[in-house]
């Protein structure tokens, strides 16, 4: 639901870059266009298996037998991985050209947005938004630092940083759709009361995520580097 939700975000900034009557929106959505795609593209297809991965195991060994059709899903769903840039690429463009390469300009205006949003706008986690944007913002101006004077840098954190974005990015989505919910949930208790869950659940389950993952970047290029050719 996260990625459903930022794949329309995405989108609405494609049209305003394309089709908005004032120029300076154009040009800001159009930035956003730019650091956003390796996210909708990498983001998508990792979390896109792993979901797939789950719905095989709902059937158990079952999941393996091909006239249920989930195995055919789960092969099906790797490819998107891996064509259209790999993801491996992506999270280096994301990283390398979309944040170090510029200083994290495009960086810092999706964080004024999402900063704005969580200021201005009812919704019950708006300090689980900022306390997640302020670890995205804070490993970024750690590994602008490191890029400096670490030429492994951007190589050994793209991947995971890629992923740290990715669930600060849903966790806007989700703070947006929890926002409507409550203030609607009286015409449909149902349908918005199960978005209302489905937000609880993804900042107490998935949200937290962003800790291993920051503390997998900040382990630095070393580990990585450690081995002789000969080791290997």
């Amino acid at each position: 639901e996260g990625g459903r939700a930022f794949a329309c975000y995405v989108g609405q900034q494609l049209d305003l870059a394309k089709f908005s009557a004032d120029a300076e929106e154009r040009q800001q959505a159009d930035a956003l266009v730019a650091l956003l795609t390796p996210l909708a593209k990498a983001f998508f297809t990792d979390i896109g298996l792993e979901s797939c991965v789950h719905g095989q195991q709902v059937f158990g060994g079952h999941g393996y037998i091909r006239e249920w059709g989930q195995e055919q899903l789960v092969r099906d769903v790797r490819i998107a991985q891996i064509y259209e840039g790999t993801n491996g690429i992506q999270a280096l463009d994301l990283l390398g050209r979309k944040v170090v390469a510029n200083g994290g300009a495009g960086l810092r205006q999706f964080a004024a947005e999402v900063r704005h949003f969580a200021h201005q706008h009812e919704t019950p986690y708006g300090s689980e938004l900022v306390t997640a944007l302020e670890r995205l913002e804070a490993v970024s101006g750690w590994l602008l630092d490191q890029a400096k004077t670490d030429a492994n840098a951007v190589g050994a954190a793209s991947v995971e940083y890629l992923h740290l974005f990715g669930y600060v990015a849903y966790a806007y989505m989700w703070a947006r759709m929890a926002a409507v919910a409550e203030a609607r949930r009286a015409e449909d208790p149902a349908f918005y009361g199960g978005k209302l869950a489905t937000a609880a659940f993804y900042f107490a389950r998935l949200l937290p995520r962003t800790l291993s993952l920051e503390a997998s970047i900040r382990a630095g290029s070393a580990p990585l580097y450690e081995l002789d050719a000969e080791q290997f």
